[in-house]
């Protein structure tokens, strides 16, 4: 092989290496919800992706004085049933075994009833120096704009994800958050009601959001975001 051919195999194999990283590094692809979403890792360790925007209301529990999530007359903001739950002669029961992972429960294994008739939802952080069964351990998405991930993003990154920097875009406006809860395996694009509010989304947890895979989701593991601390888990 002559020079020029040997300088063309490198600008060849230079431009590729160039690509890869400037695509990064992809994580995993969800598609059971309509779209795929493929989740990537860049060479400066962000994560980003493009997806829709659920609500997620937990951690709203009345602590800062606005409407709790789920309440035992189903007047909250979210529905019992998008959280697993019933009422059954009277009371509320949990019929998904998801549903424990995710509210207080009493001594009866169903969900604990809290003064005003509140169910404690629980967020994956927890504030510190708070007791779990303290309504306001958790993050309220009412007030705090925060993002969910699924467990994909916790296991292939090397930095911790609980309580790092995060960022949503939509129609040119972004909002800082937190990375304050996870969700399951099979879904993404989940924002709290204060995130979807400040970018002009519906907020309402019961019949908000963005069905179109138009929002950015960005998050730095291993930075914590500002006023929280990283949580290892």
């Amino acid at each position: 092989m002559n020079k020029t051919g040997i300088i063309a195999v490198y600008i060849i194999v230079f431009m590729a290496s160039f690509s890869l990283r400037a695509e990064g590094r992809t994580l995993g692809t969800i598609t059971n919800e309509g779209f795929a979403c493929k989740i990537t890792e860049d060479d400066q360790k962000r994560v980003y992706f493009n997806a829709d925007a659920d609500i997620d209301a937990d951690g709203a529990n009345g602590q800062n004085g606005v409407v709790a999530a789920y309440r035992n007359d189903d007047k909250g903001s979210e529905a019992l049933a998008n959280g697993g739950m019933k009422i059954k002669n009277g009371k509320v029961i949990c019929v998904k075994s998801w549903a424990r992972d995710i509210v207080i429960l009493g001594k009866d294994g169903e969900p604990k009833i809290f003064d005003g008739g509140i169910i404690v939802s629980k967020t994956w952080y927890v504030h510190p120096g708070k007791q779990k069964d303290d309504p306001a351990a958790y993050v309220d998405s009412e007030t705090v704009p925060y993002i969910v991930v699924p467990p994909v993003i916790i296991k292939s990154t090397s930095g911790v994800v609980c309580g790092c920097k995060a960022r949503v875009t939509w129609n040119g406006k972004s909002v800082d958050c937190v990375v304050a809860d996870k969700g399951p395996a099979n879904k993404i694009g989940e924002m709290s009601i204060a995130a979807a509010r400040a970018l002009g989304i519906s907020s309402n947890p019961r019949h908000g959001g963005r069905e179109q895979a138009d929002v950015l989701y960005e998050l730095w593991p291993g930075i914590a975001a500002e006023g929280y601390t990283l949580q290892p888990h």
